[in-house]
């Protein structure tokens, strides 16, 4: 992927859980494309979708309706969503940045990194009006120099909420 396209940093070390991404999403696409969730910790933090490089949402998709967009983001085809009844996308990503908004019919949604703002010039509503600077929209390269010890341990405690490891259950032995 080149360098200039651009993705969603939030850091999560900065972030206060004040729920502005989550209501500034929902004001611009009638419905939000990022998720608010409360890790068991008690952290608010929002989940949303990382225009993976080599995304994995894109191969689990039965009906062809996520692709890559020349700018390196990862979109959602909603009209070839619709109906979808394995959800293979949302159980792919590992980031729980594709969910389900309503009925089980409905189709899936994601950000989409506010692709009618960017064409007017303005970045995505969640970095502009987050009050506290932990949404940015910047380079791969970029987002990976701003990654310090103190976002890796928060990132950790939010992906172990999104993603928890679930023992291995042992099967009692015959005896």
């Amino acid at each position: 992927m080149a360098d200039h396209e651009k993705i969603l940093f939030i850091d999560y070390a900065r972030c206060i859980g004040c729920e502005t991404c989550e209501s500034a999403c929902r004001f611009v696409h009638g419905q939000s494309r990022i998720n608010m969730t409360r890790t068991v910790g008690g952290i608010m933090a929002p989940v949303y979708c990382r225009h993976c490089e080599n995304a994995a949402c894109i191969k689990g998709c039965t009906r062809g309706a996520l692709l890559r967009a020349e700018d390196g983001s990862v979109l959602l085809n909603s009209v070839l969503c619709a109906g979808c009844e394995t959800k293979n996308c949302m159980l792919a990503c590992p980031y729980g940045g594709i969910f389900c908004p309503g009925r089980m019919d409905d189709a899936m949604a994601k950000c989409d990194l506010c692709q009618r703002r960017l064409a007017m010039g303005m970045p995505p509503a969640c970095a502009e009006l987050c009050p506290c600077g932990a949404i940015h929209y910047v380079s791969r390269a970029e987002a990976k120099s701003m990654a310090t010890p103190e976002y890796e341990a928060a990132h950790k405690k939010v992906m172990d909420h999104v993603r928890p490891v679930l023992p291995v259950l042992q099967r009692k032995s015959k005896g």
